[in-house]
């Protein structure tokens, strides 16, 4: 999938929360604000001091409407970017179908490291899912950085690690097969709920039953149900075009068969 996180990097606390969400319709992007962001969560803090701060020296924030188009499947060489507000969708496709949306990356995601790595063409389809920030480290920098030494080349490979593990929960999701159960799995993953083997609540989540659907390979009146018994659980809070996982552990454990 080519684009990862590493700690989860749905859940906003303190600062960093009331940041991310007051600067996604922002029309400017404070550059401090969105260096904080990016070293509070996700795969950047884990990462070397000097290559922070490498990173993030040659990096830009870039602001992106809603529905408009990161980087397509098939483009060339192009840079880094990390979620600084708002969420990205991606979109996988084969010569045979057309993009589908997979997976939702929020603040403290990064995606765009393949052609870093010498990946000649971009893999997969990332689009803002509404208006978004991002910080951007252009495709010389961002290659510059890897070749600069085999530390920096490591902590770039992560991100693909990541997002192999992003891509196999996705697999094996779409395996279960009781519609509801498969749901509510995919629902923890693009929240951000299911971080790898932890559990937590988020805050609110824009996200759509169409959106749903689409990634849970079910219909929306399914999702519509499923839903409205997941609220009515006190699992989730339902908003337009919004949703908070309020109880994780128990939406995992209907989504999983657990306990």
């Amino acid at each position: 999938m080519a684009c990862g996180a590493g700690r989860d990097a749905s859940r906003l606390d303190g600062d960093a929360a009331g940041t991310a969400t007051a600067w996604r319709h922002h029309p400017a992007m404070d550059r401090r604000a969105a260096e904080a962001i990016l070293l509070s969560r996700g795969w950047l803090p884990d990462q070397p001091a000097d290559f922070q701060a490498a990173l993030l020296a040659g990096a830009e924030p870039r602001h992106f409407r809603k529905g408009e188009v990161v980087f397509q499947a098939g483009d060339g060489p192009g840079g880094l970017y990390g979620i600084v507000a708002g969420s990205f969708g991606t979109y996988v496709s084969t010569p045979y179908s057309a993009p589908a949306l997979s997976h939702i990356l929020h603040p403290g995601w990064w995606c765009g490291e393949g052609p870093a790595l010498g990946g000649p063409k971009r893999v997969l389809t990332v689009r803002s899912m509404e208006s978004s920030w991002a910080m951007h480290l252009p495709y010389e920098a961002a290659r510059a950085l890897v070749l600069s030494n085999p530390a920096a080349a490591r902590s770039v490979g992560q991100l693909g690690q990541i997002a192999m593990r992003v891509a196999i929960a996705n697999v094996a999701q779409l395996m279960i097969r009781r519609a509801d159960r498969r749901i509510g799995a995919v629902l923890l993953r693009v929240t951000g709920a299911l971080d790898e083997a932890a559990l937590a609540p988020t805050g609110d989540i824009r996200l759509t039953q169409l959106e749903i659907a689409r990634m849970a390979n079910a219909s929306r009146n399914l999702v519509n149900k499923s839903l409205a018994q997941f609220e009515a659980a006190g699992w989730v809070r339902l908003g337009y075009n919004r949703i908070a996982v309020l109880d994780s552990a128990a939406l995992a454990d209907f989504a999983y068969q657990r306990g």
